[in-house]
């Protein structure tokens, strides 16, 4: 496996402080709209915080009124992360922290675009290997992997890496929703 040019680490917004001593150089907040810029305490590096809701469509969000993940989103996580690799590439050493509220979806999908982007295209089931290596509970959001797959010139193939992981998704919810509905019978 290639190693990331870059340090990334993905996780939950209660895991970050525990970070606070591997010298983290940027940090990426995945947040829900209307929450607050909260930089730790401990963090000297830069800071860029997103707001859109963990939704995997449009109609979703319509539906449960909320914000969609959309391709300027994306786009501005793709910006961060080139500044991230033009760091490293120019001798720093940098580590990328990517959070979101439990680091399931959300931050392994930004952090999945920010690793095809360092890798370089054709590398897609690489920089997933990669994600759950860092994240094993990782079910990356839909749609920003598949906005993520346009802006990125993929042509469909990081939404074919993570399509075994939502299979799986949606296999253990029907099985947990099959033994719900015995348990009440």
């Amino acid at each position: 496996m290639t190693p990331l040019p870059y340090r990334l680490i993905v996780c939950g917004k209660s895991e970050i402080d525990g970070f606070a001593g591997d010298r983290v150089t940027h940090l990426l907040s995945l947040e829900d709209p209307g929450t607050p810029k909260a930089t730790p305490r401990w963090f000297r590096g830069t800071h860029e915080q997103f707001h859109f809701h963990d939704m995997d469509s449009e109609r979703e969000a319509r539906t449960m009124a909320g914000i969609a993940p959309n391709r300027d989103h994306v786009e501005s996580v793709l910006k961060f992360g080139a500044r991230c690799l033009k760091s490293a590439q120019g001798g720093a050493d940098v580590t990328l922290l990517v959070h979101c509220y439990a680091g399931s979806s959300r931050s392994p999908a930004a952090a999945l675009a920010l690793a095809v982007q360092a890798l370089g295209g054709g590398r897609e089931q690489e920089a997933l290997d990669h994600i759950l290596r860092l994240r094993p509970q990782a079910v990356p959001n839909v749609l920003v992997v598949t906005l993520a797959d346009q802006v990125l010139g993929a042509e469909g193939r990081l939404i074919r890496a993570i399509a075994p992981l939502r299979a799986n998704l949606q296999r253990e919810l029907a099985e947990w929703m099959a033994s719900r509905r015995r348990k009440e019978f």
